[in-house]
């Protein structure tokens, strides 16, 4: 089978995308339990969102992005597991990522023409998904911990 792995992949983005969008109303994090949203503004053109969560056992931290130029940020420090899901559909997508805390999970899908995913985890356990499906795709990843995992996923349209 030809396009296995690039089914498989994008088989797993799909899946990812329906979890977070039935999962993204209820995750955000609110001011009162330690954590800060702030969205700077979503429209068909520029979508961009910054999420500075901390404190003990934070929320999941759920973004998804449908604009042409898509950018989110998240920071999230933590004692117990600290999770963020971004899912970014748009010609134009930037994601940065910094999590600390005893566990880390960062799940990240880009589908666009460009796709810059940054990501870097502190942790006894560091587990990170990346799936970009663009033209020009570029992932940076830090894990600094004991127990590390990572899955990389790169395709060209």
């Amino acid at each position: 089978m030809r396009y296995g792995r690039e089914l498989l992949a994008l088989a797993a983005l799909f899946a990812a995308i329906s979890v977070a969008s039935e999962a993204s109303a209820g995750s955000r994090p609110s001011p009162s339990r330690g954590g800060f949203v702030q969205p700077y503004g979503a429209n068909r053109n520029v979508s961009i969102e910054t999420v500075v969560e901390f404190g003990n056992n934070p929320q999941p931290v759920t973004i998804v992005e449908n604009s042409r130029i898509n950018i989110a940020r998240v920071i999230e420090i933590g004692t117990g597991t600290v999770d963020a899901t971004i899912i970014q559909n748009g010609t134009r997508n930037y994601v940065d990522v910094i999590q600390v805390g005893g566990t880390t999970n960062a799940l990240i899908g880009q589908s666009g023409v460009s796709n810059i995913a940054d990501i870097t985890q502190v942790g006894n356990s560091t587990n990170a998904l990346l799936v970009q499906i663009g033209d020009m795709n570029t992932g940076a990843v830090r894990q600094f911990g004991r127990f590390n995992w990572l899955a990389i996923f790169q395709f060209g349209r």
